[in-house]
């Protein structure tokens, strides 16, 4: 029997193998184009993360 997981954005259901999955915010989705889109939706959080992960003063 196969896995299903719920896409985080159009809450379909999706094989566990062919989900994307976002291990910063363990989120499934079931394609790029949802992935896409939430992250537009999420804009600034995903920002915050971005910055809080990536970025700081180099002197």
């Amino acid at each position: 029997m196969d896995e299903k997981v719920t896409c985080e954005l159009c809450d379909g259901n999706v094989r566990l193998d062919d989900a994307l999955f976002d291990e910063q915010a363990e989120l499934y989705f079931c394609d790029l184009g949802c992935f896409e889109e939430w992250a537009d939706e999420n804009f600034d959080e995903i920002v915050k993360q971005y910055r809080q992960l990536h970025l700081y003063h180099a002197g």
